[in-house]
């Protein structure tokens, strides 16, 4: 592989033909989302949209987002600056709002509204924790011409109850459960354990109702509705679309899991935690144990484990329909080829492996994220092993929509590795996670992971040093030998040069974000 040193190329040399109106954006974001798509080799998965789009662009085999949970992703990607650039580690509590940390922080979105195009969202695009905190409201009013924070439910069924749910019996159950909890004296944290216990708010919801029922549903029929509206505008759109699923709970309509036979479905091989790997790599947190019908501690049952991955899937299909109704409208109004799509996961998530069904680590299955990039406006090859970052996102789309990228970016552009697939702009994708203390740093390259685990934990907002200068414990795997990272092979004496390099390559990124500090 051809290590390309520059960071743009022009697209004066690539592009066949100048239009006179330039290009839509359509940002497709899923919630959760990791690579398991039949696009990306997972045969079992039934996402013919996703695939279909996957023809018409390039497929990043070995992209990963800078942390592995919502908010944080979010922030990054749309913005273009590693977190511990910027200081967003977290969410909610108010600690790491993002325009009381950066006023004057040019985001995605709000860059493409300067420069002349609509900027439209709908559905989950930042983490509302982040921003505004109101899920139905803006979020980042100053980054969109407009913002829906209200989805287009079926006039028949409504929005579901309780947050998620259409079951009658899980509404009912839940309503007595809460009943009996309050009784009790219980509230918060507390009434929401002994509702969980009592198998109230269930993690997965199989039920007979039209896909807008549901909130992905209903995000879709807003989406399809401003393609419409812009079929015969001058101006240019960028329309962001964030779907929900498949987030925990599991909830689809039922033709969704019936695309699925449960008991085909291959649990996680290994579901341990790596051999060797120290305590500080995975936390006490497993999402899926929030909600009703799974322990709250010890072995998560086989049968279980089943269902909640075939929840899982059930809601990709279900969010790959949505997908392909946009996609189809964009054909429709005749707009398809004029429009740049970005589709993409916000992080990963583990699915048995570790012992873990959640995001929250530094390894694979949590900061893998799949990547595709269509309608370039050039012929694009099938895929790419070149490691990439979410934050690359950015400057990719202001280089192919002809739009300056603003300066500073840690973000590069990838149109170097859309015109040739063997070429890598960059030597590791870079991830965190802060857990019990502890900052742990990833770096991906194309073959090897290695995280550098440092003691101490950055305060909200703080972009410089506050953890030690070397790590307490370090992590190394090798992925062309053991993919399901079953063991730490740092210390290794058959590793000594490569590992190493990792090394070096690990305190280079410490050292650039810790040096980079963002200034408004």
């Amino acid at each position: 592989m051809k290590l390309i040193k520059f960071t743009s190329i022009s697209l004066a040399f690539i592009c066949l033909a100048v239009c006179a109106k330039p290009k839509n954006v359509l940002f497709i974001a899923v919630d959760d989302l990791k690579p398991l798509l039949n696009c990306y080799g997972y045969d079992l998965a039934v996402t013919p949209y996703i695939d279909e789009l996957a023809k018409d662009g390039m497929v990043f085999l070995n992209a990963h987002c800078q942390q592995a949970i919502c908010g944080p992703s979010r922030v990054s990607l749309l913005t273009g600056y590693y977190p511990d650039t910027i200081g967003v580690y977290g969410m909610g509590g108010g600690k790491y709002k993002l325009r009381e940390m950066h006023p004057q922080i040019i985001t995605l979105p709000q860059h493409f509204k300067d420069n002349g195009y609509a900027t439209i969202g709908t559905g989950k695009i930042f983490d509302p924790r982040n921003v505004e905190d109101d899920w139905h409201g803006p979020q980042d009013a100053i980054s969109w011409t407009e913002f829906f924070g209200k989805n287009s439910y079926n006039d028949a069924t409504g929005a579901p109850k309780a947050g998620h749910y259409h079951d009658p019996k899980i509404l009912a159950l839940a309503k007595v459960v809460e009943t009996e909890g309050k009784a009790k004296g219980l509230k918060g944290k507390a009434l929401r354990n002994y509702m969980r216990d009592r198998g109230a708010g269930p993690a997965v919801e199989c039920y007979d109702v039209p896909d807008d029922a549901y909130k992905d549903g209903g995000i879709a029929n807003r989406g399809v509705q401003q393609i419409e509206r812009f079929k015969y505008k001058e101006q240019p759109f960028f329309l962001a679309v964030g779907f929900l699923k498949p987030h925990l709970p599991f909830v689809a309509p039922k033709k969704y899991w019936d695309l699925y036979d449960p008991a085909s479905l291959p649990l996680a091989p290994s579901q341990h935690a790596p051999d060797g790997a120290p305590d500080c790599a995975i936390g006490d947190y497993v999402e899926a144990r929030t909600y009703g019908g799974v322990p709250a501690d010890g072995p998560i049952p086989e049968a279980t484990q089943r269902e909640l991955i075939h929840g899982y899937l059930a809601c990709i299909s279900y969010v790959d329909s949505q997908i392909g109704k946009l996609i189809a409208k964009l054909h429709q109004t005749g707009q398809y080829e004029d429009t740049i799509i970005v589709l993409c996961g916000d992080h990963g998530f583990h699915l048995g492996d570790k012992h873990l069904f959640g995001k929250h680590t530094n390894y694979e299955e949590a900061t893998r994220s799949p990547l595709i990039i269509a309608n370039t406006g050039f012929e694009v090859e099938t895929s790419s092993v070149s490691p990439v970052n979410l934050i690359d996102i950015f400057p990719t789309l202001c280089e192919l929509t002809e739009i300056s990228i603003p300066t500073g970016l840690d973000g590069v552009s990838l149109v170097p590795v859309l015109v040739d697939s063997s070429a890598s702009i960059q030597e590791y994708a870079a991830s965190l996670y802060p857990i019990d203390g502890y900052m742990g740093i990833a770096i991906r390259t194309q073959g090897y992971r290695y995280v550098a685990w440092y003691k101490g934990w950055p305060e909200p907002g703080w972009c410089g040093k506050r953890y030690k200068s070397e790590p307490e414990f370090v992590e190394m795997y090798d992925y062309t030998k053991d993919p399901l990272e079953t063991k730490n092979l740092s210390g290794q004496i058959e590793y000594e040069r490569i590992e190493a390099r990792l090394a070096r390559l690990n305190k280079a990124h410490v050292s650039y974000t810790q040096g980079k500090q963002f200034r408004n």
